[in-house]
């Protein structure tokens, strides 16, 4: 079947013969009986999804390989339903081989449920007829004379809900190219192990170097011991920087006789000789809180708690 681009959707009857040009629309595909098996099994079951788990061993009889086929089913009545078997490979490549635009099939459906319109048919110069069972099948040119030209009034036909799946990228990307990427990620997840095992021996080296130095050293075994002592130093570091910046103020004034200067914990004790004690007293609290005084008419003397 040769068809040109319309505004409207095609409709193409999928046969080995079929050949398309220049189709730019949507398209619907009927597939020809030459893609699928058909049987009627009565089974003891009440739904559709039900009867599709035992069809791979209802088509044992008929098809070779099973492991390859994908199953479709309609139900009739009860207990009767009609089967389909069919190899999503072979459609896609007939699709492929026939030039049909992957990217503008709509959706494909089984002429078997499609074209009960007509009781023969011919499409691409082969022949179909239903048989008296009501199955649509491939017959010899030969043995029918008069039949419908398909392609005259294929876009009449009321399609179905009765949609054949199948995955129309199967084969977009080669089995080679799986196999290169599926190597190259095998190559980055070894690379990334022997990394792994190389950083953990080098980390577990680093460790044992840090516990023989801490040996050597006498230093504590924990993290928890080491910042203890670190927070004990930072405090005694920064009570001795006050102490050497109150000295450094204390002395920075020489108009005052300074005879001693004593520290004792936390307090620094001075005595002046000869000094006025105002002006001592306004000197030192302009930088220390508490500043005790006493006196004598020889000497001044003061503490400085800090």
């Amino acid at each position: 079947m040769i068809l040109v681009s319309s505004k409207e959707t095609q409709k193409i009857f999928l046969t080995t013969n079929t050949k398309a040009i220049n189709l730019s629309t949507k398209i619907d595909i009927i597939v020809s009986p030459e893609f699928y098996w058909i049987r009627k099994f009565e089974i003891p079951v009440k739904s559709e999804a039900q009867a599709r788990h035992v069809l791979p061993t209802l088509f044992e009889d008929i098809v070779d390989d099973i492991t390859s086929l994908s199953y479709h089913v309609v139900k009739i009545e009860e207990n009767l339903f009609l089967c389909f078997a069919y190899n999503n490979k072979k459609i896609y490549e007939a699709i492929k081989k026939s030039n049909i635009p992957v990217s503008n099939i709509n959706s494909l459906y089984f002429a078997q449920n499609e074209c009960k319109s007509f009781n023969s048919f011919e499409v691409d110069n082969q022949k179909y007829m239903y048989t008296s069972e009501g199955i649509l099948i491939k017959v010899p040119n030969k043995l029918l004379q008069e039949v419908v030209p398909l392609e005259k009034v294929i876009n009449s036909i009321n399609l179905s809900s009765h949609k054949l799946k199948i995955k129309l990228y199967n084969d977009v990307i080669s089995s080679k190219f799986y196999y290169t990427l599926f190597t190259i990620f095998g190559i980055l997840i070894l690379m990334n192990v022997i990394k792994y095992f190389s950083y953990s021996n080098g980390i577990n080296e680093l460790e044992e170097k840090i516990v023989k130095v801490k040996r050597i050293n006498n230093l504590p075994g924990t993290m928890i011991q080491t910042n203890s002592i670190l927070k004990k130093y930072d405090s005694i570091v920064s009570k001795e920087n006050k102490k050497r910046e109150a000295i450094s103020y204390i002395f920075s004034n020489t108009k005052f006789n300074l005879k001693t200067l004593t520290i004792q914990n936390d307090e620094i004790n001075l005595e002046y000789l000869s000094s006025n004690k105002n002006e001592v007293e306004s000197f030192l609290k302009k930088r220390f809180k508490n500043v005790f005084f006493r006196s004598n008419s020889f000497s001044l003397k003061v503490s400085i708690k800090l």
